[in-house]
This record gives structure tokens, C-alpha cells and sequence, in this order.
């Protein structure tokens, strides 16, 4: 009976251990059969807006190259995590991606957590890609950052070059702190706009912030031709409470002043603002294809096409061009050697090409808001 016993139980334990071979031979050949790619950015809260649509963007890519089977027979994966333009939430997501799902190339739209997982990228042989921001900051980071998207630096310059040309002597600039992305563009700003005898004040404002009044108290006694307002949706708010102060400057922002929420904080105080923006329109028959898939998808246009555009391009590079140069496993430093080929991709952005820092640049441009949408100045 006892011998029974003994020759069942290690018939037992042999068929449990053949059946985790196979569940483990099954696990590796799923995971072998797919390309991984991860997406860290603002999906919900006050910055919403650049990642929302953005991440709606890098969907259609992906489901674009799945339906024609994939890479190299491989299929594309995305796992998309929020992070609520929050740094230290980025570096949580970051751990959940490369520590859980094993992804080795991640597109990230918050600028501060970029930098925040910078380092650990590089021990880990990551490709972080940042299709939000790009400016020598970012693109001088490390071998193993990238960035395709409009230039931040472009931001500030384009709009000083204006106050300037319209005579404007004096500007006021109330920037959040919360990283250093809206100090490069008030920086640049100031460097621009110096350049052309014009003189600045500066004034810093913390992310979460609701009561402004006391900065623009500041700004209303030193009485500037533009007060520029570098946030997210709060710039609503503060062009609310400007206004009610008296304070009578022309409003100067940066794209994000087309978000519903921002305009609705606003309260009809944001129609007219000048704000540095980029616009896709003439850049051909592939970007209506791109705005026709996106519209199916969401049931809309792209609120702000620098946050999507860009990020569609991104994939469809690695997918098209960079990826499919790479046989076997997919590292981060075969990526990045890859990426540094890009030459002359006609992409829905024009024509893109990453310079040997790891930038490709989109110039911004100024627009006016008419009826809540942007419309170019420029003739």
C-alpha cells in the first residue's frame, strides 16, 4: 500500500513538473513573439492634455503595423501607464515597465520624469523617447534619451520676437515651478527679447496652485506690454484673475491655452491670447490620413496636434525603420545606435531626421486664439 502510495505521488510530481515546462516553454515563446513598447505620460489630471490624445496617437501606430504583421513576424505590445505629469509617479510606472513587463524602449510625455528616471535608464539599458518636449537639456542627457517634438526654446524666442516687433518694451513672465521646462522657455524669452532692447520680470508660481493674486499684484504695478503665462490648465485661472485685478497686458502663452479646461477656467478671459504653437496642415496628404484615423478613433480632432503628431511619428520610426533592423532580443543600446540612422523620415511632422545629440526639432511658431482654436499669424 505504502509503495502504491510512493509510485503515485512521484507520478504526480513528474506530471506537475512536465506541465510547468511546458507553461514555462508557452510563457517564453509568447513573450518572444512580442516587441514591447511602453508609453508614460499625463492621461487624466490638470495636465491631461498632453497625454490624452498623445497616447490615442501611439494606438494608431501601433494597431497600423500589427495589421500588417507586425515586426519581423513579431507582434507590437503597448502598455501604457498614467502618471499625472507627476515625476515621482513616472518613476513608479517606470519600475512597473521595465521591472515587471521587461520593455526596453518607453516614450515618455513628462518632462521632469524623464530626468527623474534618466540614470536608472541608463543602468538598465533603456531607450526613454520623449515625443512631448525637445530642447539641448533633454537631448544632451545621456547616449540612451531621446526626443522628437517641437523645440522648447522655440517657444519662448518665437514670442519675444513678436512683443518685439509690435513695439513692446516691457514683459511680464509668471512660470510654474513645478520643473525646469517652463523656466527654458522664460529663459528664452528673456534672452530673445533682451536682445531686442525689451526688458523682463519674472514671477514663479507652484504646481496645485489656485490664488495668483499676489504675484499679480507684482505685475500690475510694474505694468508690462505681455504678461506671459507658462503652465497647464491653472493659465485659465490666472488669466481670470488678472483680468479682475485690472491687470490689462496682452495674454502670451504656449499651446496648452487650447485645452478646454484651461479655457473654461479662463472664463472668456483667454480669447485673443497669442501663444506658441505648431500646426501640421502643410505638411501634406499623409497628415490628413493621420487627422482621418485619429478623428475615427476619439470621435474628434486632436485638441493640441504637437502632442500627437509627434508622438505617431515616434512609432512609426521604431516600427518602420528602427525595429526592423534588429534581429533577436531587443536591447536599449541596438535601439539607440538604430535611432541615430534616422535620416530624412517623411513623417506627419515633415521631415524628420535625429541629429547626433538625439534631438529632432519641431520650430513653434505664434498664433492667435480666435474662437477658442489657434490661427496662424504667420501669412
Amino acid at each position: 500500500m505504502k509503495k502504491t502510495i510512493k509510485i503515485s505521488l512521484g507520478i504526480t510530481i513528474v506530471v506537475i513538473a512536465i506541465i510547468l515546462i511546458i507553461m514555462g516553454l508557452n510563457s517564453n515563446s509568447n513573450q518572444s513573439n512580442v516587441i514591447k513598447i511602453g508609453y508614460i505620460g499625463p492621461i487624466t489630471g490638470p495636465s491631461a492634455v498632453l497625454g490624452m490624445d498623445a497616447i490615442k496617437a501611439i494606438e494608431i501606430a501601433v494597431d497600423e503595423t500589427n495589421a500588417k504583421g507586425g515586426i519581423n513576424g513579431k507582434q507590437v505590445q503597448l502598455i501604457a501607464e498614467d502618471d499625472k505629469y507627476l515625476s515621482k509617479d513616472t518613476v513608479n510606472a517606470y519600475n512597473k515597465l521595465v521591472n515587471v513587463d521587461k520593455v526596453k524602449i518607453i516614450l515618455i510625455s513628462t518632462y521632469g520624469g524623464v530626468f527623474a528616471v534618466a540614470d536608472q535608464a541608463k543602468n538598465d539599458g533603456v531607450v526613454v523617447i520623449d515625443p512631448l518636449d525637445c530642447n539641448k537639456d533633454l537631448a544632451n542627457a545621456d547616449k540612451n534619451i531621446f526626443c522628437l517634438a517641437t523645440e522648447t526654446e522655440s517657444i519662448g524666442t518665437s514670442l519675444a520676437q513678436n512683443l518685439a516687433s509690435t513695439g513692446g518694451k516691457k514683459a511680464a513672465i509668471l512660470y510654474s515651478t513645478k520643473d525646469n521646462f517652463m523656466s527654458i522657455v522664460a529663459n528664452s524669452f528673456d534672452y530673445e527679447f533682451s536682445g531686442n532692447g525689451g526688458i523682463t520680470m519674472k514671477e514663479g508660481f507652484n504646481y496645485g496652485d489656485t490664488d495668483y493674486r499676489a504675484q499679480l499684484l507684482k505685475i500690475k504695478e510694474y505694468n508690462p506690454d505681455a504678461l506671459i503665462i507658462l503652465g497647464h490648465d491653472e493659465q485659465g485661472f490666472i488669466m481670470k484673475q488678472a483680468r479682475e485685478l485690472g491687470v490689462k497686458a496682452k495674454f502670451m502663452t504656449t499651446g496648452t491655452i487650447t485645452s478646454p479646461v484651461a479655457q473654461q477656467n479662463a472664463n472668456g478671459a483667454a480669447e485673443g491670447t497669442l501663444l506658441a504653437y505648431w500646426d501640421s496642415a502643410k505638411n501634406g496628404s499623409n497628415v490628413k490620413n493621420f487627422e482621418v484615423k485619429f478623428a475615427a478613433k476619439v470621435g474628434r480632432p486632436a485638441i493640441l496636434p504637437l502632442t500627437t503628431h509627434p508622438a505617431y511619428d515616434t512609432v512609426k520610426i521604431l516600427t518602420d525603420i528602427v525595429l526592423p533592423n534588429i534581429y533577436g532580443n531587443v536591447t536599449g543600446n541596438k535601439v539607440a545606435s538604430e535611432l541615430l540612422k534616422v535620416s530624412n523620415y517623411q513623417g506627419v511632422t515633415g521631415n524628420i531626421t535625429i541629429d547626433k545629440d538625439g534631438g529632432a526639432r519641431i520650430k513653434e511658431s505664434v498664433f492667435k486664439l480666435v474662437n477658442g482654436s489657434p490661427v496662424s499669424l504667420q501669412k
